[in-house]
């Protein structure tokens, strides 16, 4: 009798995320090719210039970065667009993607609602650190594929290729016509876009009721055991999972309690944020990958989240040595 409200809850919490995330991802892809259309794009490249030189991208790679920063999934959708065009090398996706992650994980910390949010919910102390060790975590996979790039890779910038090309001088106009064309588009990629996001947060959601939870909660046993994590832990990484916010506030309380301390505090937010990232990995970019750049998406996803899990391991393992 208890599974049935339980499953309700699930079922309801994320059917309001696909409403949501259908009429955002509607709204920014839209958005995102009617700049494109109307020249406003282009003229993004100016900030990007020294990224291009450093990294040994192109300027439509590191123009794309800003994009997302901006707006993720707009600016993944129009990445997308500039490499089924032909504008962009394969082998540059994936390091671009990884880049992408520390400015989207910056301006979710800074300019939105996670940092003052940590701070309120976690204190000052343990608040502001966990917000200094996701952008930590997200700036080491910045360093990794800017290494991968120049040192693996070899990629060296080409002369005048981050100078200020042609798209950067186009006068922005935003007639009806750029307006149309943008609008006109956008329709192809929602119509790879919606449904495979809609089929996919369904699926999830069957899985989720039937008790994918509990095989992620499986997955990162190992990593609860051999950090000697108290079991109370437990309530606060379920919590995480369904909600960030109400993951501080159970840890919050355990802290108040002292059952956990600061080290034991930041290792539990870490690892929560391991799990999240997994589900969100499952649930959103894995879909998301697949709509845009077909079979490859899987190796997009695959790279991207090894990436990510090894730079989380690794600031795990700097807080268990250092603290």
């Amino acid at each position: 009798m208890t599974e049935m409200p339980t499953a309700t809850a699930s079922l309801m919490v994320l059917l309001t995320y696909l409403v949501e995330a259908v009429l955002l991802l509607t709204f920014g892809i839209i958005l995102a090719n009617i700049l494109v259309e109307t020249g406003a794009f282009g003229r993004l490249s100016r900030f990007t210039r020294p990224l291009c030189r450093i990294s040994g991208l192109s300027e439509a790679s590191t123009t794309a970065i800003l994009a997302i920063f901006l707006n993720p999934t707009a600016g993944k959708a129009l990445y997308a667009g500039l490499y089924h065009d032909g504008k962009v090398e394969k082998d540059e996706i994936v390091p671009t993607l990884v880049m992408s992650t520390f400015p989207v994980v910056l301006g979710e910390s800074l300019f939105r609602v996670h940092l003052p949010a940590a701070i309120v919910l976690l204190g000052p102390v343990i608040g502001t650190l966990h917000v200094f060790l996701n952008l930590f975590s997200s700036f080491l996979q910045l360093i990794g594929a800017l290494f991968y790039m120049r040192v693996i890779r070899r990629k060296e910038t080409l002369q005048g290729s981050c100078e200020m090309g042609e798209s950067s001088r186009i006068n922005i106009s935003f007639t009806r016509d750029a307006v149309s064309r943008g609008f006109r588009k956008a329709w192809p990629q929602l119509r790879r876009i919606i449904p495979v996001t809609v089929i996919a947060v369904l699926a999830f959601t069957v899985l989720t009721i039937y008790g994918v939870m509990d095989l992620i909660g499986l997955l990162f046993q190992p990593v609860l055991g051999s950090i000697g994590l108290p079991g109370e832990s437990s309530t606060a990484l379920l919590a995480q999972i369904l909600r960030s916010y109400a993951g501080y506030a159970v840890v919050a309380s355990l802290v108040a309690t002292g059952t956990l301390v600061l080290k034991t505090a930041l290792v539990t937010l870490l690892v929560g944020s391991m799990m999240v990232i997994t589900l969100i990995y499952l649930r959103y970019t894995l879909p998301l990958n697949l709509s845009l750049f077909g079979k490859f998406g899987i190796k997009i996803t695959g790279i991207s989240y090894t990436c990510s899990m090894v730079a989380k391991l690794i600031t795990l393992g700097l807080v268990l040595l250092i603290l």
